[in-house]
């Protein structure tokens, strides 16, 4: 009797593959940078003085590698102060006592993001392929176990 070889093919390695892509996507996004100069128009502007820096890794929310994670004072125009942790390497320990232009994340959204960092196109759209093509693996090599079992 002859054996399927779908049914002996590896469905371990679109499962690491999708986990590979996956974080490969997830580390980009925080090599995007900062909001585009037309994207800033309709947005809130605030002031933010670092406070602290510490490093995080080699994974971490920021991604796969080593990241600065600081705590800055947000100041808002309207005089409003709050503590707010920058990940990705928004700032560096460099940066500790100086102030930078942020811009409000989005819409109905209390998280800040630099004013002053060049946009990066090309992490986008790495981070989306990372992100929808390591699902699409995941899904396939999950559907190959359940197959399997």
């Amino acid at each position: 009797m002859a054996t399927s070889t779908r049914t002996n093919s590896p469905v371990i390695l679109p499962i690491l593959i999708g986990i590979v892509l996956i974080l490969g996507g997830w580390t980009a996004m925080n090599l995007r940078g900062g909001v585009s100069a037309d994207d800033t128009a309709d947005r809130e502007e605030a002031t933010a003085t670092v406070e602290s820096c510490e490093e995080v890794g080699p994974l971490s929310l920021s991604g796969v590698g080593y990241w600065w994670s600081c705590r800055a004072m947000v100041t808002t125009q309207e005089g409003d102060s709050y503590s707010q942790v920058f990940n990705g390497s928004q700032f560096a320990p460099d940066d500790v006592g100086s102030q930078f232009p942020i811009v409000n994340a989005g819409q109905d959204s209390n998280s800040w993001t630099r004013a002053d960092l060049p946009h990066n196109n090309w992490a986008i759209v790495a981070t989306a392929v990372g992100l929808i093509a390591g699902a699409i693996c995941l899904i396939v090599g999950i559907r190959g176990l359940l197959r399997r079992g």
